[in-house]
């Protein structure tokens, strides 16, 4: 189901890599600067964040293949879409963001994030397998 106001490519790439607001700060900073290397904490000191959640958001957009990780003991990033043609989807959200800020955080608010479905799943009952 798409959300109201906001075209359906993007809804589409915010269910399949976007889980919370401040992952998408995230990448819709590093892609303002895509020849620059971050750190979790060159990030967070711009986003006024927390470093620890930051490093997650960052390794989750390296993950979606949004970004490129140099591993370390400080990893860095650099925004590096793969393929290289996600970079309009991107763009197009960048937008969306700065015109309907509400509607996008109400779509990405409005997605049962995987872990808390997979938490309350271990709580179902079920019938053992036969």
């Amino acid at each position: 189901m798409t959300a109201p106001n906001i075209p359906p490519e993007i809804d589409e790439f915010l269910a399949a890599h976007i889980d919370t607001v401040e992952q998408l700060e995230v990448l819709l900073l590093l892609r303002q600067a895509p020849d620059r290397t971050w750190t979790a904490e060159d990030v967070a000191k711009v986003l006024y964040s927390q470093p620890a959640s930051v490093a997650r958001r960052l390794a989750s957009l390296a993950q979606h293949q949004l970004l490129d990780e140099k591993p370390g003991s400080a990893p860095t990033y650099r925004y590096a879409p793969t393929p290289a043609s996600r970079d309009a989807v991107v763009r197009s959200l960048a937008e969306v963001y700065r015109e309907r800020r509400v509607a996008v955080i109400a779509a990405i608010a409005s997605r049962p994030m995987d872990n808390v479905r997979a938490f309350s799943d271990a709580f179902l009952f079920r019938k053992p397998k036969e």
